[in-house]
């Protein structure tokens, strides 16, 4: 189990599958109208500034082990029960009640203070984890949390998550106000507003984004965020700028390939130009999420992008969606050829996460070549030659703007399917598009019975032994190559001379007013 008291961090969040969701709605969304409670099991997973409480489970009150009388209390043998089942799983132990005809996140009343720290010490002691509270507000089905962290040797205090996220079929997040306050909406978004709402919006404007790969795919769907007001977006990318790249790559520009020029920080500069957000906060980390770095980052994100090709980050992108709820909006381009001519091409898109097919389900990688690529092998052209006649699925690379471009849109689009849920429908099925013929199949395959993603490690979290990062040579090799780091270095001081001659200009400007 991981040592949460050791994790030093300015930033929580809470996270259930929408199993649970519904489950705690059915039980505390009563017909009589008053308020109820339940406890639930968390798992903690920790990533480079945040801590999210994993909620897997709910342990629903026996007969008389709780009272509804307007208010609703427990008995203590309820919450002893809940607490052997949490030390016994191990998991974190949760306290939630609901706020009957309350809207959006809700803050703690002294009877809710003085219940919640009541047992606080005692949940601490007995599952070695803080108590998480949380609050349902049955008018709009959503939830908002804390964790009760202890501030010294009698006193306990709560911490409050900045959000509280479902994740299935549908993508729900409830912001906590003080914390991600709504956005300023901008002239340039009048017409993004106009199609689902200012409140709709507000949410997408907050989301911290991942996209993982910055290559054809990846700068594309980041663009699209970027115009659609996503204000805070990190760029996981370790490769640089080729004029091989210039038929396909967004914004990037024969100089760029001449420097070697990482390809994050190309597009982070050209995001911060197109943004529509008030105040963006574009990240450029020229890691990969094969690695721990980027791996600790991604998990600070709360949705993912998996815009490459290779299967060892499409299997890190799968753990982090079912080990550790985070969607992962997933897709690709295959071109398929003769010796003489295209036979043809497909690109398809789908959403990873509770309730879907993981990508090893949907063949989108193959534990074998995983171990291939940490091994080296799948940057060895001699063996990649070798294996292809073989009918090896592993990516060759074959591609062209236009089918970027419909791939990336195609993700764009399962995306907002899931947290806008137009008609009231939960997101799209796979899709797959075909380039021949204009047809588009749904791919309605369920995970294999035996699939440890979303079975037995699901939700699992820090507390699951599995490691699925390591050293990645290609990465290590890019960034310490002597001309990428020259120009690289280089490039970040023309930004900085750049922005001082705009500040000086800007000074000059005043002073003549």
């Amino acid at each position: 189990m991981t040592d949460w008291a050791g994790f030093e961090c300015d930033t929580f969040s809470a996270v259930m599958p929408v199993g649970v969701s519904e489950n705690l709605n059915t039980h505390l969304n009563r017909d009589d109208g008053q308020e109820d409670l339940c406890f639930v099991l968390w798992r903690p997973s920790l990533g480079r500034g945040r801590a999210s409480a994993l909620i897997v489970d709910v342990v629903l009150p026996g007969i008389d082990e709780r009272h509804v009388h307007g208010n609703a209390s427990f008995e203590s043998v309820y919450f002893s029960r809940s607490a052997a089942i949490a030390r016994e799983q191990p998991c974190g132990l949760g306290f939630i009640h609901s706020h009957p005809g309350a809207r959006n996140w809700q803050g703690l009343s002294f009877g809710d203070f003085a219940a919640e720290s009541g047992i606080a010490a005692q949940s601490e002691a007995l599952t070695g984890l803080p108590l998480l509270g949380l609050t349902f507000a049955t008018q709009t089905h959503s939830f908002s949390a804390r964790l009760w962290r202890r501030v010294d040797r009698r006193r306990f205090e709560p911490q409050w998550c900045e959000s509280v996220r479902v994740v299935g079929k549908r993508i729900r997040v409830n912001f906590n106000p003080q914390l991600r306050p709504e956005p300023s909406m901008r002239a340039s978004q009048a017409r993004t507003v106009s199609a689902w709402g200012k409140d709709i919006q507000a949410d997408l404007a907050r989301l911290r984004i991942g996209v993982i790969g910055a290559g054809s795919v990846g700068a594309q769907v980041a663009e699209a965020l970027a115009r659609t007001g996503v204000a805070r977006i990190t760029l996981y990318d370790f490769d640089v700028v080729e004029e091989k790249n210039l038929d396909r790559l967004l914004h990037a520009t024969i100089e760029d390939s001449m420097a070697s020029l990482p390809k994050v920080e190309v597009l982070r500069r050209a995001l911060m130009k197109i943004s529509t957000a008030a105040n963006p906060e574009i990240r450029a980390l020229e890691v990969s999420v094969v690695e721990p770095k980027g791996f600790a980052d991604a998990l600070d994100m709360d949705i993912l992008f998996c815009c490459v090709d290779r299967p060892w980050g499409r299997q890190v992108a799968n753990y982090l969606a079912y080990v550790h709820l985070i969607p992962v909006v997933d897709g690709g381009v295959h071109v398929d050829l003769t010796p003489s001519r295209m036979r043809g091409a497909e690109w398809r898109a789908h959403v990873a996460t509770a309730d879907r097919c993981c990508l090893e389900c949907l063949g989108q990688f193959d534990p074998a070549d995983v171990s291939l690529e940490r091994s080296g092998l799948l940057d060895d052209p001699h063996y990649i030659q070798s294996r292809a006649p073989r009918g090896s699925a592993l990516p060759s690379g074959e591609n062209v703007f236009a089918f970027a471009a419909a791939a990336a849109a195609a993700e764009v689009l399962q995306f907002l399917a899931s947290f806008v849920q137009p008609a009231g429908v939960e997101g799209l099925d796979p899709q797959i598009f075909h380039f021949a013929n204009g047809k588009v199949d749904l791919d309605t395959r369920e995970c294999a019975d035996n699939c440890l993603y979303s079975g037995i490690w699901f939700g699992r979290g820090d507390s699951l032994d599995v490691t699925v990062t390591g050293r990645h040579h290609a990465a290590e090799g890019i960034r310490t190559h002597p001309k990428v780091r020259v120009q690289s270095r280089l490039s970040w001081l023309r930004t900085k001379v750049a922005a001082m001659l705009r500040r000086l200009q800007f000074k000059e400007r005043r002073e003549i007013k």
